[in-house]
């Protein structure tokens, strides 16, 4: 189980600027370098130009959604040939059993609620890697 996260990337993509604060204050410090994006479409042109570890992606926002960026994203991959993945981890304020399969079956990795929790989100990547 990994508890040092200094040397993963980690890409935050919420459409509002109070949840990026929100999280990036809550783990500043443990990753190598926290990155942010407004919608699912400059989330994927962020990944293509630089993958990142681990992405934490709102479900819904506007331009291109959670799901449709993940989508994208993991195509990418496969075209591209990674041999390791982004994890990706929904984060919507709709917990409903639907959404969360929805987030899942598009390729996310993971669901996270809303409000941010940093200790949530830490305990979900300890599962995760």
């Amino acid at each position: 189980m990994l508890t040092d996260y200094s040397n993963l990337s980690l890409l935050v993509v919420d459409d509002s600027p109070i949840n990026h604060r929100v999280v990036t204050l809550s783990l500043r410090g443990r990753f190598q370098e926290i990155d942010s994006a407004f919608n699912g479409l400059e989330a994927f042109e962020k990944f293509r130009q630089k993958p990142y570890d681990i992405i934490l992606m709102d479900a819904m926002m506007p331009v291109m959604n959670g799901c449709e960026s993940t989508l994208v994203i993991r195509l990418f991959e496969k075209e591209q040939g990674f041999d390791k993945k982004a994890c990706i981890i929904a984060m919507t304020a709709s917990d409903g059993d639907a959404d969360i399969d929805r987030c899942l079956k598009c390729g996310m990795d993971a669901y996270l609620g809303k409000p941010f929790l940093a200790n949530q989100f830490l305990r979900i990547l300890e599962e995760m890697f």
